[in-house]
């Protein structure tokens, strides 16, 4: 069962809707908190409910659009909806106004205000079928930040806390008839759960397995969940290597990276919406091994470890030998994917990164690029090259890169690598995007490279 149907169906708490039922519309928006902060409250973020199976919120806090309002007073959200006639029809209504409770959430708490682009992006998952965009954009940019309190602050009760941590330190094992449920609290239980039963399916964040279940082209009988291991959920970085847990967030990925990588951040902001992104995790961007992944050009270019683990040991495989063709993976039955090792940016080196979709946020790429060159001396040093959604996996482009080593750097060398693209990769046609189509992309990705890394090389 989804989270929306337990709301709906068993709790008679029918202001979160379902319409799509993949992600998409956003009319299914609740917010949730799973883990407190450094300031030992929780963090409130907007995520589908449609999507998501109702273990994976063992433990933490649900409010839906019934717990904005208080006994006295309306949301600031919901009274700027009101004033701005920000509801038509009003079935999206509860979704975009748990949308923009999530912007007031991260917003007042990062002591910043609300910019109409930022309201924009906040509310890049949610659909309007009446085409009511400018009132609700007009609410968000209205709303009395003043007077808005925290979901953090008005739910805080330190016993409930302290309650739910003590359950969180205990594994949970359901049975149910020929279905089972593990929710492990240490990776050491985790491995030996996957050791004992390889039909176990490990789920991330549900963002694309939840959609597949919806439809019935799936099911999962025996599922295992790893978001109570407090080690998988930590992302660091040192001189040599940026390492991501396998529970870490895309959300918490893209903050992180946003001095370290501004490029990434970049391509990640578009990545999906901040419901998507609230829940789906990069570990699961990673092993779902969809040749339109968003993430995987940078790391395949990257040189990233995939950081395997079983019973009887780690190990790291080098991201361009981890896809062995469509959906084919080198692991073992009994490894987990723990974390995702990125080698650090040396001095100098600089990345691009580009994806064409038919529309711009929350949209399946058409093609996908990663270019990561040092240039010195008006020659270029090193470079690396990935694409994605020309073939079964995303490829390097390793011809391209041995032709780039000590070549001049100057748009007539990548009019070069444009050339070669014809010879390299074999795009299908579908309904995305034609095989022509993405050639001509592909193509194009590289003169825009050059464009671009032009006013950024040090003469």
């Amino acid at each position: 069962m989804t989270l929306a149907q337990y709301l709906r169906e068993k709790e008679c708490m029918t202001g979160t809707k379902v319409v799509c039922a993949e992600g998409d519309c956003g009319a299914c928006t609740v917010l949730l908190a799973r883990d407190t902060g450094t300031d030992g409250k929780l963090s409130f973020k907007s995520v589908n409910s449609c999507i998501i199976p109702l273990y994976l919120i063992d433990g933490a806090h649900v409010v839906t659009v019934e717990g904005l309002k208080t006994e006295q007073d309306l949301h600031p959200v919901q009274s700027a909806m009101v004033e701005c006639n920000g509801a038509q029809c009003g079935y999206c209504t509860p979704g975009f106004i748990c949308a923009m409770a999530g912007l007031v959430e991260k917003t007042k708490s990062d002591n910043k205000s609300i910019t109409e682009k930022k309201a924009k992006n906040y509310l890049t998952g949610n659909l309007c079928r009446c085409t009511g965009y400018q009132p609700i954009i007009n609410a968000a940019m209205a709303i009395d930040m003043s007077k808005a309190v925290l979901l953090k602050d008005r739910y805080y009760d330190a016993e409930w806390l302290e309650e739910i941590k003590q359950m969180k330190n205990h594994s949970l094992m359901m049975n149910l008839g020929d279905k089972k449920i593990f929710l492990p609290v240490t990776k050491a239980e985790a491995l030996k759960a996957k050791s004992e039963d390889h039909d176990l399916k490990l789920i991330a964040g549900s963002t694309d397995i939840g959609v597949v279940i919806n439809k019935g082209k799936m099911t999962t009988p025996k599922t295992m969940a790893l978001y109570h291991i407090d080690e998988l959920k930590k992302i660091s970085h040192d001189k040599d290597f940026l390492v991501v847990g396998a529970t870490v967030t895309l959300s918490e990925f893209e903050d992180y990276v946003e001095t370290l990588v501004p490029e990434l951040k970049n391509i990640l902001h578009i990545f999906a919406s901040p419901q998507i992104k609230n829940q789906g995790t990069l570990v699961g961007n990673v092993v779902n091994a969809s040749p339109i992944g968003d993430t995987i050009p940078y790391l395949l270019a990257s040189d990233a470890f995939v950081v395997l683990e079983s019973v009887n040991g780690k190990r790291e495989v080098v991201m361009k030998e981890f896809y062995l063709g469509y959906k084919t993976l080198n692991m073992q039955k009994d490894e987990i994917v723990t974390a995702i090792k990125i080698p650090m940016l040396k001095n100098g080196e600089l990345v691009k990164l580009y994806k064409a979709s038919v529309r711009r946020d929350l949209d399946i790429s058409a093609v996908t690029f990663a270019g990561i060159l040092e240039v010195e001396n008006k020659k270029i040093k090193t470079a690396r090259f990935s694409l994605g959604g020309v073939a079964a996996t995303v490829v390097r482009l390793k011809d391209v890169e041995a032709r780039a080593t000590g070549a001049d750097f100057k748009r007539e060398t990548f009019e070069d690598f444009a050339k070669m693209i014809p010879s390299l990769i074999n795009p299908l046609s579908d309904l995305r995007a034609s095989k022509e189509y993405r050639l001509k992309v592909s193509q194009n990705f590289f003169l825009k490279c050059f464009d671009e890394l032009v006013t950024e090389v040090k003469a």
